[in-house]
């Protein structure tokens, strides 16, 4: 498959989770919490995907699961991009001090496992989708700074910067008018692969139960159904869906960020060159 045609599958699925997930509310047909059918009932007329062990309807849980997934994804990747984009300039940008200050303080926090130092903190903070997408936000911030400090010290050195300092333009504009723009496509690429890496993470919280209990995730879904002899009955209704779910969207990110490279990186040299 060629890039482009891996980013075109990449967007369509992506797009059809995201109009899943926005028109959930009126296209499922029961409450993702109602008791709907008998427990344990196969896919019928009534329950296209079946029902659980509680007997509430798979298929409007799995639409509605759709939420938190994505919800938790492309927060956390905003806010980690935003995180590193910022930080990175900075530290690229000025140099001398600042610079040694930033790039220390990250290898430090970069020494820390994140996914146990987020089960960690998931413990001692309201267990919100909002406050899991800033935590995994600003610990996967970190990682980022340096691939944009790297991008950034190129830049620095460009033509276009000394131009522009040349006719006394300030640093602020220097960085968000000359700088920013430039390091934007490597961010966006950073972004994709970020929301499907926060994505996962999130529902593997869902599954060890410290997801937030008060919304419907997958990893909610296919913990209950693993642990209540779902694989074990072969009730494939039940595990199957939103494990099929997790990796369609997790494919359909890899897609999209495969085929963002070939346009991204190309660009990232010719900007650097000039």
């Amino acid at each position: 498959m060629s890039r482009k045609s891996a980013f075109k599958v990449g967007l369509l699925i992506l797009g059809a989770y995201i109009l899943a997930a926005l028109s959930s509310s009126v296209i499922t047909p029961y409450s993702p919490t109602a008791l709907v059918g008998r427990p344990l009932d196969g896919p019928s007329d009534t329950h296209l995907l079946g029902t659980n062990d509680l007997g509430q309807d798979i298929f409007s849980r799995l639409l509605y699961g759709t939420r938190a997934t994505l919800i938790i994804g492309l927060l956390g990747a905003l806010l980690s991009v935003s995180v590193s984009t910022l930080v990175g300039t900075v530290s690229a940008y000025y140099g001398g001090g600042v610079d040694e200050v930033i790039t220390r303080s990250v290898d430090v926090l970069m020494t820390l496992p994140s996914f146990p130092l987020l089960l960690v903190l998931t413990i001692f903070f309201a267990p919100s989708i909002f406050v899991i997408s800033g935590l995994m936000g600003v610990l996967g911030g970190m990682q980022g700074i340096r691939i944009i400090r790297s991008q950034v010290l190129s830049l620095v050195e460009a033509n276009f910067v000394y131009g522009a300092k040349a006719i006394g333009a300030g640093d602020l504009h220097i960085m968000t008018r000359h700088i920013l723009p430039n390091v934007l496509p490597l961010a966006t690429v950073k972004f994709v692969f970020a929301a499907q890496r926060y994505m996962l993470m999130g529902v593997g919280l869902g599954f060890l139960g410290l997801g937030d209990p008060s919304v419907v995730d997958w990893g909610q879904m296919i913990s209950r159904a693993y642990y209540n002899g779902g694989f074990a009955l072969g009730l494939w209704w039940w595990l199957i869906p939103p494990g099929i779910a997790v990796t369609l969207l997790s494919v359909a990110l890899a897609l999209l960020g495969y085929g963002l490279e070939e346009e991204i990186y190309p660009r990232l040299k010719r900007s650097v060159a000039i």
